[in-house]
């Protein structure tokens, strides 16, 4: 039954593009119209007239302008059923456009009615980061009219509904609008819709837009020299800017609406400069916005009347050496408070040599500065124009010390822009320290203990310590057993495998002040069976692991490398044989603390018990995912990571858990029991997917008499826009093996895609 509304609604669409119909421009060779009501035979007849957006780009000349009437127009056929692909290591187009000089200008009253629209995106209907528009144009005007990805957001239109279109998938994934290659972009009255990475039209040396609407989540908006004027956004992510360069994007007059439940949000996650001036932005009730998560301390970003819910805010107050709040003298509405400088850190030593700073003043007077009390430590000297050099005033100085070299542009506000170096001085090294008491071995209760005094001089020990197991009975190879990630390791706890071998323990002593020192070895006597205690069960944190490649599978050892398993083959991808695998260190997002961080993506960790026959084993393994969302990987390409215990590290057999981002979710992973054979990998279980993979996940892994099973979870709370699982319970009957290893193998993407590993525990049943 058709409703009064329905009728009203239809009468008024129509009416609208009778109004719009009766526009004509005038039309020739750089003057072109797209039609998308019209029939074939129409536009035969017509002039310089189409009804396909591919059919127009084909005769666009060095300079054009295409006129486009209300319609949908498809810039790639979302019916096509067949997965496009990048060429020469470049995301997949939806088309590539060359021109000089390109106006695309909507004909009609409101942006929505003239839809420029792809429905592609990574994993969904393409292999890598789909890209609806790849402009080579040197200047491009766009007016009017909507660009969307609707990948991952519905289509509705309202003038004609059967040009409605559902999304692709509701797991949102990487789905751009368009690049510009070229040296200006105008953007007005342009509604730009997709989620992640919208790119609207991203890569010009100058962008403006203006009065335009943007839909994302994160790494979507214009880092670049970019300028928004009245324009508003809907902030479906936390951190719409991946990274800002040059003088950064300059927001004037906009409306942020943060449309998830997140109560933390920042402007950019790798930040450099942002200026907001006169802007809104409306959050959940007691929101925190900063500029950047971890934003380094020479940042200045520049504000001036904002808002946070209609109150006076001042962004990133963590940190607030970051926030330069504007005088309401100052006008910026059309060019950021910009002052570039040569470095923005610098080392220096304590009477070594000065430091060389330099700023692209552009004719404006510059002051530089050190504030008191650093002015006492450091001092400006020899200023030439725009350069000046910095040279340590004192020489009795202990410990680091970081403070800002500041230089200040004066033009004629009473706010110059602002530029920094933090600059870090650091005491004249000493001599590395002399041993007081050579070092020596000590075996005791299941461990070697390496025994030594090092005259400090009332500083802290920072040895560099590496222990090893020496074959003297057979000349094999000098196998590293563990070493100093975190401090001097002064210990090393005994396994079967060192039994009948000698253990070494190689000191490099230093302290917090010192070089380091040539190395001096110790080395035991040959370990016996006796001295081996808590043989069936295996511990660490991971601080005293060797993270250098390997590809010795020794005994009762780890051995850290790389490798890239037969399931990933479709996606291209390759690490550095030369460079570390893995790395110890501090984490950053939802990685808490220190842990073991993939270095490269292929990052694979394998222990290799004694050999003997192994019956039941379990697996306890602590983890914080970088990711805080519970997507755990950087795409659903192949990325996952797999934790296996009864399993032959040589032949790469035996039982484990796979933990892998699908194109299901968004916000979650996917867990299921897997069989490897011979490194193939085989499906035990039906997958679950589940929320559970964040900061604080527990993997435990059992295997007992032919029951294989897995528990996972986590402290992070449940969220509250999921209903998915928060915990994961597997169990699959599997034949019994005799294997005893551990593996582990990680295929996700790096930087802010990895996981942390913090302490794993291994039990092996006598």
């Amino acid at each position: 039954m058709i409703t009064m509304r329905q009728i009203l609604l239809s009468i008024l669409a129509t009416l609208a593009m009778a109004a719009v119909a009766q526009t004509n421009p005038r039309l020739d060779e750089n003057h072109l119209l797209l039609d998308g009501s019209l029939t074939d035979e129409e536009v035969l007849s017509m002039p310089f007239t189409y009804n396909d957006f591919r059919q127009a780009v084909s005769h666009f000349k060095d300079t054009t302008t295409l006129y486009i009437r209300p319609w949908v127009y498809w810039v790639d056929n979302p019916d096509v059923p067949e997965v496009v692909r990048g060429e020469d290591g470049r995301e997949p187009f939806g088309i590539v456009i060359h021109a000089k000089k390109l106006t695309l200008t909507g004909l009609a009253e409101c942006p929505e009615d003239v839809v420029l629209a792809s429905q592609r995106g990574q994993t969904q209907g393409a292999v890598g980061n789909f890209t609806m528009l790849d402009m080579h144009v040197d200047e491009l005007h766009v007016e009017n009219m909507t660009l969307g990805n609707y990948c991952n957001v519905d289509l509705d239109y309202r003038l004609n509904p059967s040009l409605s279109r559902r999304k692709r998938s509701d797991a949102i994934t990487q789905a751009h609008v368009g690049y510009v290659h070229g040296r200006k972009l105008t953007a007005r009255r342009v509604r730009f819709i997709s989620r992640l990475n919208l790119n609207p039209l991203n890569g010009a040396q100058e962008s403006l837009y203006d009065s335009c609407h943007f839909e994302c989540t994160d790494d979507a908006l214009n880092g670049g020299n970019a300028i928004y004027r009245h324009c508003d956004f809907d902030l479906y992510g936390a951190k719409p800017l991946w990274s800002t360069f040059g003088a950064g994007p300059l927001f004037y007059d906009c409306d942020f609406r943060v449309r998830s439940n997140n109560r933390e949000t920042f402007f950019c996650k790798q930040c450099g400069q942002v200026t907001v001036i006169n802007c809104r932005y409306h959050a959940p009730e007691n929101s925190y916005l900063g500029w950047a998560p971890y934003p380094q301390r020479w940042l200045r970003c520049y504000q001036k009347d904002f808002t946070l819910n209609g109150q006076p805010y001042i962004i990133g107050s963590r940190q607030q050496e970051n926030t330069i709040v504007m005088d309401s003298t100052d006008i910026y509405t059309n060019q950021q408070p910009s002052l570039s400088i040569n470095q923005h850190e610098a080392e220096m030593i304590e009477n070594g040599e000065p430091l060389a700073l330099s700023v692209n003043g552009e004719g404006r007077m510059v002051v530089w500065r050190i504030e008191q009390p650093y002015d006492q430590i450091a001092c400006i000297d020899r200023v030439t124009g725009d350069s000046v050099t910095v040279s340590i005033d004192c020489d009795d100085i202990v410990e680091p010390v970081t403070f800002p070299v500041t230089a200040y542009a004066v033009g004629d506000t009473s706010n110059p822009a602002l530029a920094v170096c933090m600059v870090t001085v650091r005491p004249v090294p000493l001599s590395s320290p002399t041993f007081i008491e050579r070092p020596g071995i000590r075996i005791k209760d299941g461990t070697a203990f390496l025994d030594y005094r090092l005259n400090l001089e009332g500083f802290s020990d920072q040895s560099q310590i590496v222990w090893s197991r020496i074959d003297d009975e057979n000349g094999g190879p000098e196998i590293i057993l563990a070493c100093s990630n975190d401090g001097p390791q002064r210990q090393y706890k005994l396994r079967p495998g060192d039994i009948g071998h000698r253990i070494a323990a190689t000191i490099c002593p230093a302290h917090t002040r010192s070089t380091e020192g040539p190395a001096t070895a110790a080395t035991s006597r040959s370990i016996r069976k006796n001295d081996v205690k808590g043989e069936f069960c295996m511990e660490t944190d991971f601080s005293d692991l060797w993270c250098g490649w390997s590809e010795v599978l020794a005994p009762d050892t780890w051995t850290a490398d790389g490798y890239k398993p037969a399931d990933t083959s479709e996606y291209d991808w390759s690490f550095d044989r030369e460079k570390p695998m893995w790395k110890y260190g501090e984490g950053f997002n939802g990685a808490v603390g220190k842990g073991l961080l993939q270095a490269q993506r292929g990052a694979r960790l394998r222990f290799t018990p004694a050999s003997r026959t192994y019956n039941n084993m379990s697996l306890t393994l602590q983890v914080d995912p970088t990711k805080t969302a519970g997507q755990g990987f950087g795409s659903a390409t192949g990325q996952y990571m797999d934790v296996c215990l009864k399993f032959d590290t040589q032949t790469l057999t035996g039982y484990g858990l796979r933990i892998i981002r699908t194109v299901k979710h968004a916000k979650a992973v996917d867990f299921l029991l897997v069989e490897y054979r011979n490194g193939t990998v085989m499906p035990l279980t039906e997958a679950v997917s589940s929320t559970c993979y964040r900061t604080g996940c527990t993997i435990a892994l059992d295997y007992s008499d032919g029951l294989l099973s897995a528990h996972v979870e986590t402290q992070t709370p449940r969220p509250d826009d999921s209903d998915l699982p928060h915990q994961v319970d597997l169990q699959a009957q599997v034949d019994a093996n005799p294997y005893g290893g551990i593996h582990i193998q990680h295929t996700g993407s790096c930087g802010e895609s990895t996981t942390m590993l913090h302490r794993l525990k291994a039990v092996w049943q006598q």
